[in-house]
C-alpha cells in the first residue's frame, strides 16, 4: 500500500510541476520536509503541494490562483 501511496503523490507532484512548467510560471521543487511535506516555491511564496493539487483540481493553477491562494493565506497568518 505505500507503494499505491508513494507513486500517487509523485504523479501529483509531477502534474503540479508539468503544468507550471507549460504556464511558463517559475518555480523551485518539489522540495521535501519532514515537517511539512512536499512543497514548492513559487512567486516567492512557499506552498504546500496538497494546496497546489487543490488548485490543479479547481483548474485555477495558474498565475492569478497562485497570487489568490498567497493572499489567502497571508490574511490567515497575519490574524494569528
Amino acid at each position: 500500500m505505500a507503494k499505491t501511496s508513494a507513486a500517487s503523490s509523485r504523479m501529483t507532484a509531477d502534474a503540479v510541476t508539468k503544468s507550471l512548467r507549460m504556464q511558463g510560471i517559475i518555480f523551485r521543487g518539489p522540495l521535501y520536509s519532514q515537517r511539512t511535506g512536499t512543497i514548492f516555491i513559487v512567486e516567492n511564496q512557499l506552498l504546500l503541494e496538497s494546496e497546489l493539487v487543490e488548485l490543479l483540481a479547481q483548474y485555477k493553477l495558474n498565475q492569478e490562483g497562485i497570487q489568490e491562494l498567497a493572499k489567502r493565506i497571508e490574511a490567515r497568518d497575519s490574524r494569528q
